[in-house]
């Protein structure tokens, strides 16, 4: 991995030194740099799901529950 500064210079870091960087954290650190990877993470991997996933209309709380009574009332009348 290579890592710039603002004065131009690039220094080659590998993933093993970065890791015994992190190491070093106190364990208040080591958990807040923990969070912030895995918040960092998830919004990574939804930019690369929500690409997938099909366009729907937006739905509000009156849809969801008015589907939602909808699907229970065919449920109940059509019992398996």
């Amino acid at each position: 991995m290579q890592v710039s500064t603002k004065m131009g210079i690039t220094l080659e870091v590998s993933f093993d030194q970065l890791f015994g960087v992190l190491l070093q954290l106190s364990s208040e650190e080591k958990i807040r740099m923990a969070e912030r990877l895995r918040a960092a993470a998830v919004a990574e991997k939804w930019q690369i799901l929500s690409v997938k996933l099909p366009d729907v209309p937006e739905m509000n709380m009156d849809d969801i529950i008015a589907e939602v009574k909808h699907v229970r009332k065919h449920r109940n009348s059509n019992p398996a």
